[in-house]
């Protein structure tokens, strides 16, 4: 119940995901967005358990609304004057919460343009600097599917979307801080890959298949090649000398050079365990998921 509920709000901490789309227009992004990433979550945190734990003062758990929680917590104590303040507190707040939602999408459909993975349409910025197409295009696609999807299913399809997005970041890292050796080419990349597939089967085996012998059995021993491809990953991909090693050319290459490790000046550590540990934690609340919202995400992955 706990962690089905934690996934489902998921979608409310993907504060950080928005200041890490605008890190080409922070000055000296590599001091400040680590640091702007941490205060996010530290302030959403903070946010958000304050919150419960005084709804869940007002009222018990059980007697909580789910559609509106403070103006039905303060109306029925009869404080009518502060519902009417949370309602209209919600109601004013939504425009900022759409604001923040859609303000990374044209950034980001811009970067892809550039990339070429997008039509140039998507780059053209007008006379005031703006990526007015960009910002048409993402207010027409998100009012539709606000319209039409109901708000279970869409809420689920974000939190499903935004896990298998971190996951896709933490495999990238682990992609970019280390390399296939010369005489295994591309097992770097095989490992990874059985990696996501074995835990994203391991979660669904820990939710559905956890009550029975044979489901305790099956989820041990996914586990433990799961377990296994992450050592294997350590033992036989070294870590590359420099960010992308010899096989991939990032933006750091093309607009500063090669830069040595020793020289960088923030690296995840234990690599590549704590990425590893990050994608099993998300497949594993992706699992937490309904039916339902995981086959909407699944659809909308394969339209892709």
């Amino acid at each position: 119940g706990v962690l089905q509920g934690s996934t489902a709000a998921f979608f409310g901490y993907v504060g950080f995901d928005e200041v890490c789309c605008l890190a080409a227009e922070a000055k000296e992004p590599q001091k400040n967005m680590p640091r702007a990433i941490g205060w996010t979550i530290t302030i959403l945190v903070v946010g958000y358990v304050a919150a419960t734990l005084a709804l869940a003062g007002v009222l018990p758990y059980t007697e909580i609304s789910a559609i509106g929680g403070f103006p039905d917590a303060f109306e029925t104590r009869g404080v009518d004057w502060a519902a009417s303040a949370m309602a209209i507190g919600e109601v004013g707040t939504l425009p900022l919460v759409v604001l923040v939602a859609v303000m990374a999408q044209p950034r980001l459909q811009y970067a892809l343009a550039a990339d070429g993975l997008l039509p140039e349409w998507f780059g053209i910025l007008n006379e005031a600097g703006d990526l007015f197409n960009g910002t048409l295009f993402a207010g027409i696609v998100m009012t539709f599917i606000a319209s039409f999807i109901p708000f279970e299913n869409l809420n689920d399809m974000i939190s499903a979307g935004v896990l298998v997005a971190f996951s896709m970041t933490n495999s990238s890292l682990i992609l970019l801080r280390h390399e296939s050796p010369d005489d295994l080419p591309f097992l770097l990349e095989k490992l990874l890959t059985t990696f996501n597939a074995l835990a994203l089967l391991t979660a669904l085996l820990l939710t559905y298949c956890f009550n029975s012998v044979l489901g305790i059995v099956l989820t041990s021993l996914c586990f433990v090649v799961t377990l296994l491809s992450c050592v294997l990953i350590k033992a036989f991909c070294p870590e590359a000398s420099f960010f992308g090693g010899k096989t991939r050319t990032t933006t750091q290459h093309m607009q500063v050079g090669v830069k040595p490790v020793e020289e960088e000046e923030y690296r995840t550590p234990m690599l590549p365990f704590i990425p590893c540990l990050g994608i099993f934690v998300n497949w594993y609340l992706i699992a937490q998921l309904s039916l339902t919202g995981m086959t909407c995400w699944s659809y909308s992955w394969q339209r892709r």
